[in-house]
């Protein structure tokens, strides 16, 4: 209901910024023609009572027209940027739907292009594009019935060439630029990924010695994005032309008809000025008309590109009625089982992950260890209601595809091999998990992740917590990185904690007290920890190899994986 109200609001505040931009226009079409009125009249040189009025109408249109102007530039913007935060925000939640498994369909740079680019273009399409065209519209249809009023062959006149601008400018405007808006849009996208890419990866081009190859690339994308908005300036400037060429029309035709009309005394001459004056007025709107027409066709083309978001497919939709989670009657984390599970990603040939049977009881560490391919990410991700999947996966006796995805990742969390680091503090980066956390808590999760002696080095010699670790955590190694991570993780204190390769670019010894301390702040939570390593002695109670066993005369081709349990993993148990 208040999402309804807010589109009510913004569409009322389109409305009133389209009929202040008509008043605007109306201000200035009366300007014109009084004070060309004012001027004929004065050459007369009658008494000076004469003239007060149409003195003071000069002064109050000339006044009114800036304030409304400028009323209508604050009330239609500010309608706009609210129909752009609602947008923004409706395809940010459908990209978050989408994650992980859907959004690879998109590069990086093109995704960006969409989500500020293409957005802002739809949101011209009404600031730039409907409210000209209403402002247009009004304005022309009151000069014709003033210049008919005047001098009816003038307002025939006014009227045939208004209609021409307005339907000749924009149409060739509109049809010059459709397949150059459209190439815009998609240049722009290409220009942006090249961009970052050169940016994000400058080292290693600059290792390499392809980095002028890149920065040949990026140059190309950026001549044919140039191209492009070269046509549509070209296109806008014939758009304008037209509508010129009818505007000198417009005035001559109404001194044609308006100078034999004073002769024959059909027209006072003091209103002749008015009747040649007002055609300016009338078509300043109306000039504009082409670049609206150029403007809605360049945001349909974004309007289509971002339609490509909004209509995906989710890889994992949220039920109806999603069940909520009913605690544990005994206490601690749900238990977790899985029987049969077969787990395949968007686009895949395969499943990646197929007849996976496990059961986790509360509080229970387990290992999920294989080789690269063999499933053990597939199945964090299905864990974390991010993939779709056959089988059963039931979490504390209810089915995972039950439950609402936000609802789930309350209750899960996950620790990923390639967890972003944000251009901002250590502090600020742990407390995306939980925003009330004190530097107290801060401190106790970067030990439990076993950077105790990095913290103490950073309070010796930079600012602690306050230290900010550059873009992509390039102040960082790729361990110190993995272990943030960990922190982040562990702070965000879910009941059930999935952690995919904790050791990844760590020594073994390294390894082995990071795996240790982080098994002793897990105690009483249900962990699965991904590796493909050997794990120390102590820190899980058994482990699970994804590996599937050689097969024998008596095995079936798909032979059921392998559960080994055991009370400590040591190297050649698998």
């Amino acid at each position: 209901m208040s999402i309804l109200k807010q589109g009510d609001t913004i569409a009322l505040r389109l409305g009133l910024g389209a009929t202040l931009g008509a008043l605007s226009q109306l201000s200035a079409l009366a300007l014109l023609a009084v004070a060309a009125y004012l001027i004929s009249r004065a050459w007369e040189q009658p008494p000076i009572l004469y003239l007060m009025v149409a003195i003071t109408s000069v002064r109050l249109f000339g006044i009114s027209r800036g304030v409304l102007r400028y009323t209508e530039r604050l009330v239609s913007h500010d309608a706009a940027f609210r129909g752009l935060e609602r947008l923004r925000v409706a395809v940010w939640r459908k990209l978050v739907r989408l994650a992980p498994a859907g959004v690879p369909v998109w590069r990086t740079g093109d995704l960006q292009a969409r989500l500020v680019d293409d957005v802002d273009g739809v949101g011209d399409r009404w600031l730039r594009g409907a409210l000209p065209l209403t402002s247009a519209v009004i304005t022309a249809t009151v000069a014709v019935v003033l210049q008919w009023t005047l001098l009816p062959a003038a307002g025939i006149v006014l009227a045939v060439c208004l209609l021409a601008a307005a339907l000749v400018g924009p149409a060739l405007a509109t049809w010059a630029s459709r397949l150059a808006a459209r190439t815009t849009a998609e240049a722009r996208g290409d220009l942006t990924e090249g961009v970052r890419s050169c940016l994000h990866g400058r080292e290693e081009l600059v290792a390499a010695g392809t980095d002028h190859i890149a920065l040949e690339r990026v140059l190309e994308g950026d001549e044919r994005l140039r191209r492009a908005h070269a046509r549509i300036a070209w296109t806008a400037g014939l758009g304008q032309s037209a509508g010129l060429a009818a505007m000198a029309a417009a005035v001559c035709g109404a001194l044609w008809t308006g100078i034999p009309a004073v002769g024959a005394g059909a027209l006072d001459g003091v209103l002749l000025a008015c009747i040649a004056l007002v055609p300016l007025a009338a078509f300043e709107p109306v000039l504009a008309l082409p670049a609206a027409a150029q403007q809605t066709a360049a945001a349909k083309a974004c309007g289509r590109r971002l339609l490509d978001i909004t209509r995906a497919t989710e890889p994992r939709p949220d039920p109806i009625e999603p069940m909520d989670f009913e605690p544990n009657p005994l206490g601690g984390p749900p238990f977790v089982e899985i029987k049969r599970l077969s787990v395949t990603w968007p686009g895949a040939d395969g499943p990646a992950l197929q007849g996976f049977d496990l059961t986790v009881q509360p509080g229970e560490r387990v290992a999920i260890m294989g080789p690269s391919g063999s499933g053990k990410s597939t199945l964090a991700a299905a864990l974390m209601g991010f993939l779709p999947y056959e089988g059963s996966l039931r979490l504390g006796g209810v089915e995972l595809s039950e439950y609402d995805g936000d609802d789930l990742r309350t209750t899960v969390g996950l620790c990923s091999q390639d967890a972003h680091v944000f251009d901002t503090t250590l502090a600020e980066n742990l407390r995306l998990a939980r925003t009330t956390a004190t530097d107290a808590d801060l401190t106790r999760a970067l030990r439990w992740a076993g950077l105790r002696d990095w913290l103490d080095a950073l309070d010796r010699t930079a600012d602690g917590l306050g230290t900010p670790l550059g873009e992509h955590g390039r102040t960082v190694s790729g361990g110190e990185r993995g272990r943030i991570a960990l922190a982040r993780c562990l702070l965000a204190d879910r009941e059930i904690l999935i952690l995919d390769e904790p050791d990844a670019h760590l020594d073994s010894q390294t390894a082995e007290r990071v795996l240790r301390t982080a098994a002793a702040a897990l105690e009483g939570k249900t962990a699965i920890i991904i590796t493909h390593r050997p794990l120390p002695e102590g820190v899980v109670d058994r482990v699970v190899d994804l590996r599937p066993p050689v097969p024998t005369p008596r095995d079936a081709p798909n032979s059921p994986l392998l559960d080994r349990a055991s009370t400590g993993y040591t190297p050649g148990t698998a």
